[in-house]
C-alpha cells in the first residue's frame, strides 16, 4: 500500500472521527467522499506512484467540484480530518493510523510464528522440554532481559537489577547446607528409646562433616518445619507420563489451530482456543464435531451480517452439537432394546407420552388442578386418548392384553 511521507506522526493527536457529526453538512459530505475514494482505491494518501495529486485530480476521484474542494479543504485540514504529508500529498490520518495498526498486528503474528518455530526446533534438538508453551518461552526470554521494569526504572536499570539478583542467588546456593540426618533404627530397637542424630554441615568445597549427639525428636518438633526440611521428594514423572502429557498438549494445539481456522478469529483469541480445546478433549468430545459446530455457527452469523468477536460465542453451539450427538447415540442404543419391547407396551408408551404433553399444556391454560382433574377424561377422549387418569399404572392396565381380557 502507498503510504504518506511523514517524518513525525502523533497517533494520540488524531481527531476522533465521530466528531465529524458535529461539523456542517457540506463539510461532512466532502470528508465522507474523500474517505470513500481512498477506501475504494485501497490507499490512504492521494498519490499515484511518485506523483502527488492536486486538488482538481482529487476532486475527480472523490466526485466533487474543484472549487468546492478548494474552498472547504483548509477547514478540513485544520479540523484534523485530512492532513498533508511532507511532500504536500493529501492523506487521511485515520486510514494511515489503521494501516500502522495492521502492520503492527502482522509483525506480532510473524514474531509469534517465529517463536513457535524456535520452540519446535528447541524441542526437536532436546534443548527445551516437550511441554514448553509459547508463553513460557516468552516469560523465560523476558526474565533473561531483566523482566518488566519497576516503577521509575529504565530497561537498562531493570537488567542490571536482575543481574544483581541472579548473582546473589548464586552466592546463596554456595552457602553451607544445614540438615539433620538420623542414625536410623533397627527392627528390634525399642521404639520408646530416643534416637540420636548428627547435625551435618556440608560445604561446597571440602564436603566436611561434623556432628554431636542431639535429640532428633525434640529438634524436629521445635525447630525444623517439616515442609522445608523433609528429605522425602516427590516421585518424578515417569517417561511414559511425560510423553502422554506431551501428546495431550500436541492434540490440544492441533484442535485449537483447527478451531481458530474455522472461527476466523485473530491471534488474540489463541489462548481462549487452547483453553476450550483442552476442556473439550478432556471431556472426550470428538474434534471433528467441535470444528463442524464452530464452522456452522460462523456461517449462520455471516448470513445475518454478523461476525464472531470471541470464542465465547461458539460455546453454546458446540454444547448443542454435543448434546445432539449424545441423544442420537442414546436413540441408536435404545433402538435395539425397542425392538424387544412388546407391541402393546410400545403403543402404551406413545399414548402415555402424548397424554403427558397434552396434560401439561392444558394445565397451563386452565391453571386449576381441581378443574383439570374433573375435565381430564373428556379432554383426553376428545384428543384420541383413553378417558382414564394420567398415570402409568392406569395406562398399563388399560393397554395390557391380559388385563383387557379380564375386564371383558
Amino acid at each position: 500500500m502507498i503510504l504518506p511521507t511523514v517524518s513525525e506522526f502523533d497517533r494520540d493527536a488524531i481527531t476522533p472521527f465521530r466528531l465529524l457529526r458535529s461539523m456542517a453538512p457540506d463539510l461532512r459530505g466532502i470528508v465522507t467522499n474523500l474517505h470513500d475514494a481512498l477506501k475504494e482505491a485501497r490507499i490512504c494518501v492521494f498519490r499515484a506512484g511518485d506523483i502527488v495529486l492536486d486538488n482538481e485530480q482529487i476532486a475527480r476521484q472523490a466526485w466533487l467540484e474543484p472549487d468546492v474542494l478548494d474552498r472547504m479543504l483548509p477547514m478540513i485540514v485544520q479540523s484534523g480530518f485530512m492532513a498533508r504529508d511532507d511532500d504536500g500529498a493529501l492523506f487521511s490520518p485515520h486510514l494511515y493510523e489503521r494501516e500502522l495498526r495492521r502492520e503492527e498486528r502482522a509483525y506480532r503474528r510473524a514474531m509469534a510464528v517465529e517463536n513457535r518455530q524456535a520452540i519446535e526446533r528447541g524441542i526437536a534438538e532436546g534443548s527445551l522440554p516437550p511441554t514448553m508453551t509459547p508463553q513460557q518461552a516468552a516469560n523465560a526470554s523476558n526474565g533473561a532481559r531483566g523482566g518488566r521494569p519497576r516503577k521509575g526504572e529504565t530497561a537498562e536499570q531493570a537488567k542490571a537489577r536482575r543481574e544483581r539478583e541472579m548473582h546473589q542467588a548464586q552466592q546463596q546456593r554456595k552457602m553451607p547446607l544445614m540438615s539433620a540426618m538420623s542414625g536410623g533404627k533397627t527392627g528390634t530397637q525399642n521404639p520408646n528409646t530416643k534416637t540420636h542424630s548428627v547435625s551435618v554441615s556440608v560445604s561446597g568445597e571440602d564436603n566436611s562433616v561434623s556432628g554431636f549427639p542431639i535429640d532428633l525428636d525434640i529438634e524436629c518438633d521445635n525447630n525444623i518445619p517439616s515442609s522445608s526440611t523433609s528429605v522425602e521428594t516427590e516421585n518424578p514423572k515417569t517417561e511414559t507420563e511425560t510423553e502422554k502429557s506431551a501428546y495431550e498438549q500436541a492434540d490440544a494445539q492441533r484442535l485449537a489451530a483447527r478451531m481458530m481456522a474455522a472461527s476466523g478469529l485473530g491471534e488474540d483469541q489463541a489462548g481462549f482456543a487452547m483453553s476450550f480445546a483442552k476442556q473439550y478433549l478432556g471431556r472426550g468430545i470428538s474434534p471433528d464435531l467441535i470444528v463442524e459446530a464452530i464452522a456452522a455457527h460462523k456461517q449462520k452469523m455471516a448470513k445475518n451480517f454478523d461476525a464472531p468477536k470471541g470464542f465465547g460465542v461458539f460455546k453454546a453451539p458446540v454444547e448443542r452439537a454435543v448434546a445432539g450427538e449424545e441423544i442420537a447415540q442414546i436413540v441408536s442404543e435404545q433402538g435395539a432394546v425397542q425392538r424387544d419391547i412388546p407391541e402393546w407396551q410400545q403403543i402404551m408408551e406413545a399414548a402415555y407420552e402424548k397424554a403427558g404433553s397434552l396434560y401439561g399444556k392444558t394445565m397451563q391454560e386452565l391453571g386449576d388442578f381441581g378443574r383439570m382433574t374433573r375435565e381430564w377424561p373428556i379432554i383426553a377422549e376428545r384428543n384420541g386418548l383413553p378417558p382414564i387418569a394420567w398415570t402409568r399404572s392406569a395406562y398399563e392396565s388399560h393397554f395390557h392384553p391380559d388385563k383387557q381380557q379380564k375386564a371383558a
